[in-house]
């Protein structure tokens, strides 16, 4: 068998424009999930804000209707919704890094499966190490269209990126004082933390869902 046969064999690596792929249909669906994400974290701001008003020397009685139990079943919604969204936006984020690296294959230090395996990574791997890789899948994306600022400006992915960050920071901070609330006051600095983890949860979202439509349509724009 020749060289140029051996080639074309089915064993052989594929040509790498065979690795493109368009992340639309991700992006469609996580449009959807981002929606059921802002829903339930604003279900989840009117828990908290209810159970700021209601705390009252730890004495609220506690059943179905108290706050504490509304709270709880807010965040089992906001679970529910964060969970799929994660897991179809991890798919959606190595689609769009395969398909970077076929648009400038030089550009990367590390293969396209860090944009899986970061997410494994605590603290750094949620926030800094997603932003810088997603800058440059934004920056080689944006690559191919020029001329058209408008649409290639890399703001959304700052605007996901910086919110999301504070939304962990406000979450982290909001589970720190709850564990060492000893007073009404305190307990309730903790829900309203908490509740202003819920709001940037919401606003990243958004940003969230601009940022995967923008880059998803440069990817698709021919």
């Amino acid at each position: 068998m020749s060289a140029g046969t051996a080639g074309l064999s089915p064993l052989g690596a594929p040509p790498a424009r065979t690795l493109l792929r368009s992340p639309t249909a991700l992006a469609t669906a996580l449009t959807v999930l981002f929606g059921l994400c802002v829903l339930t974290r604003l279900l989840a701001v009117a828990a908290g804000v209810n159970r700021y008003a209601a705390i009252d020397d730890f004495a609220e009685p506690v059943g179905p209707g108290s706050s504490g139990t509304l709270l709880s079943m807010a965040m089992s919604l906001v679970m529910t919704a964060m969970l799929p969204t994660a897991v179809v936006f991890i798919v959606w984020f190595h689609r769009v890094r395969v398909n970077a690296g076929v648009y400038a294959r030089g550009a990367f230090r590390t293969g396209a499966g860090w944009a899986i395996g970061i997410w494994f990574v605590p603290v750094v791997g949620w926030t800094v190490l997603p932003c810088l890789i997603a800058a440059k899948v934004w920056a080689t994306s944006a690559a191919r269209l020029p001329g058209r600022a408008a649409l290639t400006s890399p703001a959304p992915v700052f605007a996901w990126a910086g919110t999301f960050g504070a939304a962990m920071l406000a979450s982290g901070g909001a589970s720190w004082f709850a564990g060492r609330a000893t007073s009404d006051d305190s307990l309730r600095d903790a829900v309203l933390l908490g509740v202003a983890a819920d709001l940037l949860y919401a606003v990243a979202a958004v940003a969230a869902g601009l940022f995967v439509r923008r880059l998803s349509a440069m990817q698709s724009a021919g």
